[in-house]
């Protein structure tokens, strides 16, 4: 989610300020890696499939999402004449 916000000031006549103030990322949503597909360390008894210590679960987070979604800010001013 993103976000901004515009602020439009009349200097002079023909030269106006618009501050600006942006946003990305707001909510710092994290992108979590794929769960484990390993099943070799799962517990085989009867037939019924026991417990396996990280089968299906989600350990780790996705470590491109930190670099490609990170939150942060950026302000600005812009100048019209």
């Amino acid at each position: 989610m993103d976000a901004s916000v515009f602020r439009d000031f009349q200097i002079w006549e023909r030269l106006s300020m618009q501050f600006r103030a942006e946003g990305f990322n707001i909510s710092n949503t994290p992108h979590f890696a794929n769960p484990n597909a390993n099943v070799s360390s799962a517990t085989i008894a009867n037939g019924i499939v026991g417990s396996s210590s990280s089968y299906s679960q989600i350990t780790a987070v996705n470590p491109l999402g930190r670099l490609l979604d990170a939150r942060y800010f950026r302000f600005g001013v812009r100048f019209t004449f």
